[in-house]
């Protein structure tokens, strides 16, 4: 990116926009990429920096994203479009004057802002009429009192009009994010103002005796990840001798007098405290069960629900709650500051469907839980976190699995993103449901699972049943470690399980976890300081957690839940296909994709297995709904499990298999499709049928030019095998060889593919169908337009396409780069894609490398490139080459070697040149430039 920075400053927009361009390939969700380059874009292309401002803006609420976006939409589509991003900059982030002449251009019925020392900027067409109100209360004058930080709205109108820009929300403007830990000196964080990076925070030192003490932090060398973009994060660090007030836990607070993340918190206890801590505990309560109440009945549960704004997401929740069975609903306001959430609130207290307790000022999630336990009395407790949305039925069978024994002490549902307890992919994969997709997905865990419930190192916090007399055994969560939240249920489970007491997930119930209410962005530096705090109090609690999961035991509960969702969708089908095919994506992955479309067009349901591993690391097979991918727990271990894979793949009803590429997978799988009895078709990709290094790539990068078996033997022995299994050239031969001739036909995407298989199985007889029609995608390409010129130095352009390994030419190119450097030769090369060194490429700078992008960007990234010929610099023989057909609809000839699938293409469409395979590097240099003069390109910049 640093390449793309320098070309703007330098005003040269063509350079920047292409490095800035690769800088977001190569990092996507980095938005400070994004940022950069939508900034680039504005002149050139508004249309593309205004999606790319609102991506930025969206997720992270940032100025310059909003002013981006304003000035984008007003280039495009006027002032009218460009007033709602200016509003957010305006009411929500502190007035610079960066954003004054966007506002007199399109706030033109007057705006106003806040500036960062309290002043209003105000803008009115009838100046005398405007009235100002600080949370209702009038303000004269354009300077807001000293304690306006405290405030929350701030509204300014002209007559009875807001301005543009009114409310302002100066709790947003104030809003402070940071976090604040014990070190081996005394604490240590950082603090800034996302709406005001301009201002330095001031932080206040609250000690246990009531001294207070001011703290600016000023260190901006500090790098914060997590921040968001353009993050000014200002760094603090305190020793033992810099504290003024007495021992003990210390609150540090911001400006609105709120605790930051990390607070309240003790520097004076170190870390070998903690663990003494924790030995004590230990010591106080003694391994082994405890004396257990005589009887087995149920206590009634409270359900505590600590809510600090949240908006709609919180809405949704207690919406939810409430239209459940639950009897009662305790509702924790800790200091929420949002209209709608209070108000919310307040409704369902007047109609007595929840009890309210509210706090003040904000003291944090672990505080608002202990505070709803100690309210519940006596009484079961179920910790749910605000950003939930629980099914019909949920807090009954939750009581219900914790009285199923004497000693569960804890229980956990399964949830989209709950750590360890998340369905049906891992944290972070799942999407975020809804109220009617959590109701479909818990009726299939109750379906699949009913009442069974698992044992699990430690619960989960955002939906905690917890057992009254495990409460009173174990006490309730530690305010004074935690904070704000994170960590602080597994201390408390691993504490419970200390004293006997089991922690257990019922997998038979669903609850929606939206994610990411709490404490925003910030709250990767909270997990990670608290995950400290875990292992220090609980010594070997990670290697605790990495045992579960690499035993995995809920891996059958969430496979039944797959299992049920998988019949159920095949009743929508009267027949299937089963594609067989590898996990390394490419050119495979898009035939498969388009098979599997073409397949359910006709009416058969598409079924895809793939290679996988099992828990234990055992070779399995992975079975996938072609069309949507979202059933991942369908994992058969083989050939243990074989049985159950036959049984499900007979009721899909299939009717043919597809083998596309059957690399990697257990050696069972031939078994497996023997057994299924149904007719097959195999489909030629490259040459792993007798090739263990798949691609008759030898020693020194080059072509074997297919030996004999006795030397394709050395060769693999030498150079190794790139299969998986351990399989010699020989016995992969003869396996190829009869499972090949029992297929339907043996399916090759080029003439030249059939003749390279048939030497090694002189019995089969290929029939060709190319993957795509080239002689239509080269008409239709007739239509694009495309201007060709020369780059701004005078150097004609040559494109190359695809992930560029060795096999695709990566040392070939290498050594034209270098040789037109030597050289000085009129020529630069534009790779459409990425290589696997791009470094080295970029040294020679005589290369240009996009980045990845995705199958329908090719040929418009490629024509972006302005290149004047295309160039396949493959070594080995291609079946196909993507790459090829997306040259030519780029309005491209191409120059490729005389090998394999596209000097076939080449020569049937006469779209080319075709070059001698050994060519030396300046050789082929000479025959590029050759071949860009004589396609007849417009050299005319």
């Amino acid at each position: 990116m640093e390449r793309g920075v320098a070309a703007l400053a330098a005003r040269d927009r063509q350079m920047a926009l292409r490095w800035l361009d690769r800088a977001h390939r190569l990092v996507p969700n980095d938005p400070n990429a994004t940022l950069t380059l939508a900034t680039a874009c504005l002149e050139a292309d508004p249309h593309r920096a205004a999606s790319l401002f609102a991506d930025v803006a969206q997720t992270y609420d940032t100025r310059q994203a909003w002013l981006g976006l304003a000035a984008a939409r007003l280039s495009v589509a006027g002032p009218e479009a460009a007033a709602e991003p200016l509003a957010a900059v305006l009411s929500r982030h502190a007035f610079l004057p960066d954003a004054a002449a966007l506002a007199r251009q399109i706030g033109g019925r007057g705006w106003c802002g806040l500036r960062p020392d309290g002043t209003l900027e105000i803008h009115a067409t009838k100046s005398g009429l405007v009235r100002v109100t600080l949370d209702g209360r009038p303000v004269r004058g354009r300077k807001l009192p000293a304690n306006w930080a405290q405030g929350r709205s701030i509204e300014v109108r002209d007559g009875e009009k807001h301005l543009l820009g009114s409310p302002i929300r100066a709790d947003a403007i104030r809003r402070l994010t940071g976090c604040v830990e014990e070190y081996e000196a005394g604490l240590r964080g950082w603090a800034w103002h996302p709406a005001d990076p301009t201002t330095a925070p001031v932080l206040t030192l609250i000690y246990a005796n009531g001294v207070r003490q001011t703290l600016v932090p000023r260190d901006e060398s500090v790098t914060v990840p997590h921040n968001g973009p353009l993050a000014r994060p200002r760094s603090f660090r305190l020793t033992r001798s810099d504290l003024l007030g007495a021992p003990g836990p210390i609150r540090v607070t911001g400006p609105d007098g709120a605790d930051i993340l990390g607070s309240p918190l003790d520097p004076f206890a170190d870390r070998t405290a903690h663990v003494e801590a924790a030995l004590r505990i230990a010591t106080a309560y003694p391994a082994g069960p405890t004396q257990r109440v005589a009887d087995r009945r149920q206590r009634a549960a409270t359900v505590v629900i600590p809510v600090r704004d949240g908006g709609s997401v919180v809405l949704a929740c207690l919406a939810s709650v409430a239209a459940s069975e639950a009897e009662r609903i305790l509702v924790v306001d800790d200091g929420s500051s949002d209209p709608a959430v209070i108000a919310a609130l307040d409704g369902l207290l007047r109609q007595r469907r929840i009890t309210l307790l509210r706090h003040q000022r904000p003291q944090g999630f672990v505080a608002s839980a202990n505070a709803g336990i100690r309210r519940a009395r006596g009484r079961d407790v179920v910790l749910l976190n605000s950003d939930t949305l629980v099914p019909p039925g949920w807090l009954t069978r939750l009581r219900a699995a914790a009285y199923s024994a004497a000693d569960i002490g804890t229980v956990t549902p399964l949830s989209n993103d709950a750590t360890i307890l998340s369905y049906p992919g891992p944290a972070g994969s799942n999407p975020k449901p809804d109220q009617a997709e959590t109701n479909r997905l818990d009726r299939l865990a109750a379906r699949a699972n009913g009442g069974v419930v698992i044992d699990i190192p430690v619960g989960v916090g955002f939906c905690l049943y917890l057992r009254r007399d495990c409460l009173n055994a174990t006490g309730v969560f530690r305010a004074d470690v935690f904070a704000q939240g994170y960590g602080e249920e597994n201390d408390l489970c691993l504490r419970a399980r200390r004293l006997g007491w089991r922690n257990v997930a019922l997998p038979g119930l669903f609850v929606g976890h939206l994610g990411g209410a709490s404490f925003g962005p910030s709250a990767e530096h909270l997990r990670h300081r608290n995950g400290r705090l875990v292992e220090q109090l609980h010594p070997g609690h990670q290697t605790l957690i990495d045992r579960f999961l690499a035993a995995d035991p809920l891996a059958q509960a969430r496979r039944r839940i797959d299992l049920l969702a998988w019949r159920q969708r095949a009743r929508a089908w009267r027949r299937a296909v089963i594609l067989i095919t590898h996990t390394d994506g490419g050119g495979v992955e898009r035939r498969i994709n388009f098979a599997a479309r073409s397949h359910a067009a006709a009416g058969r349901r598409p079924i895809v297995l793939r290679p996988a591993e099992a828990a234990g690391s055992e070779p399995a097979i992975a079975v996938r709904d072609g069309l949507t991918d979202d059933l991942p727990n369908l994992v058969f271990a083989m050939p243990r499990e074989m049985p159950l894979l036959l049984r499900l793949l007979r009721v899909a009803k299939a009717d043919r298999i597809e083998a596309h590429h059957l690399a990697d997978h257990p050696s069972s799988i031939y078994d497996m499709i023997t057994r299924l009895g149904l007719p097959y078709e195999v489909h030629v990709h490259d040459y792993a049928w007798f090739c263990p290094r798949v691609s008759l790539v030898a020693a020194h990068n080059r072509y074997c030019g297919e030996p004999n078996l006795r030397d394709c033997e050395t060769c693999v022995a030498a150079n190794g095998n790139l299969l998986k299994e351990k399989i010699g050239v020989a016995a992969l031969r003869r396996r190829s060889a009869g499972f090949l001739a029992g297929a339907r036909r043996v399916v090759v995407p080029a003439d030249d593919v059939g003749r390279r298989i048939c030497r090694h199985f002189p019995t089969l007889s290929p029939v060709t169908v190319p993957h795509e029609d080239d002689h239509s995608a080269i008409e239709a390409a007739v239509s694009r337009s495309r201007r060709v010129s020369k780059s701004p130095d005078g150097r004609q352009r040559v494109c190359v396409v695809g992930a560029i390994g060795v096999h695709k030419g990566y040392e070939i190119l290498l050594d034209c780069a270098r040789d037109a450097g030597q050289r000085d030769l009129d020529m630069e090369f534009f790779v459409v894609g990425h290589t696997i060194d791009d470094q080295r490429m970029i040294e020679t700078g005589r290369v240009f490398i996009t980045g990845r992008f995705k199958p329908d960007e090719a040929v418009d990234l490629i024509i972006a490139q302005r290149a004047g010929i295309g160039f396949v610099p493959s070594i080995c023989p291609e079946t196909w080459c993507l790459g090829l057909g997306e040259l030519w609809r780029a309005r491209l000839h191409v120059v490729a070697f005389d090998i394999g699938a596209p000097a076939e293409r080449i020569r049937q469409t006469r779209r080319g040149i075709v070059l001698p395979l050994g060519l030396p590097a300046n050789a082929i240099n000479d025959r590029l430039v050759a071949a860009i003069r004589a396609a007849g390109i417009d050299d005319r910049p």
